[in-house]
């Protein structure tokens, strides 16, 4: 008919112009809330990968309790609470990153892991593997393949000793900590717990 004329080529780009706008802006949303409840499922995991180290402690320590008179009972308190006992963890810095299996296992550091399962420390040199590597998983876990195998990827225990005073008795100070790089973000994630035991007898 007469009279009409159809869109300009100005308003048809205008139009696409707002259109990808509004769509740029509304999957960025949905992004960062698929990256939030992402980080929130991970949080609530690692703390019951923490949970379960502070449950191993606790074990090991109510083990040495029932019988810590007998000193020919090798439990595992010994190992890594009364062995060199003066002995604190070093204490790992936040810097940005997780502590690299070379840190967490050299032997001056200190740092530990303990088997969930039963409640007994991880010895050898290689139980830590790096949170950001490319096989690491999702969220910072201890993953056992059987009796004698174990990873820790980003979970980690530091110690430090206060002894007695006139009026106090020893304790210890175990601080099970976990790193990890979760979805969404530049610097790995880092919560930790703290779990005070007291030393039997003192």
């Amino acid at each position: 008919m007469l009279g009409q004329r159809g869109d300009t080529i100005i308003e048809v780009l205008l139009a696409f112009t707002v259109f990808s706008m509004v769509s740029v802006g509304a999957m960025t949303v949905m992004g960062q809330g698929s990256n939030a409840s992402q980080r929130a499922l991970e949080i609530s995991l690692v703390r019951q990968q923490i949970d379960a180290q502070a449950e191993a402690l606790r074990a090991a320590q109510q083990a040495y309790v029932k019988q810590y008179t007998y000193s020919d009972v090798d439990v595992e308190w010994k190992k890594f609470a009364l062995a060199n006992e003066s002995q604190n963890t070093q204490h790992y810095t936040e810097n940005g990153s997780c502590p690299t299996p070379t840190w967490i296992n050299s032997t001056s550091n200190g740092a530990f892991i303990m088997r969930p399962d039963n409640a007994s420390l991880v010895t050898g040199s290689s139980w830590y593997s790096d949170p950001g590597a490319a096989v690491a998983p999702p969220y910072a876990q201890v993953q056992s393949g059987g009796p004698a195998s174990l990873r820790s990827y980003g979970i980690w225990i530091e110690r430090e000793y206060v002894e007695s005073g006139t009026s106090a008795p020893s304790l210890f100070d175990f601080n099970v900590r976990a790193c990890w790089f979760a979805a969404g973000l530049d610097i790995p994630m880092q919560i930790e717990t703290s779990v005070r035991l007291y030393e039997p007898g003192s």
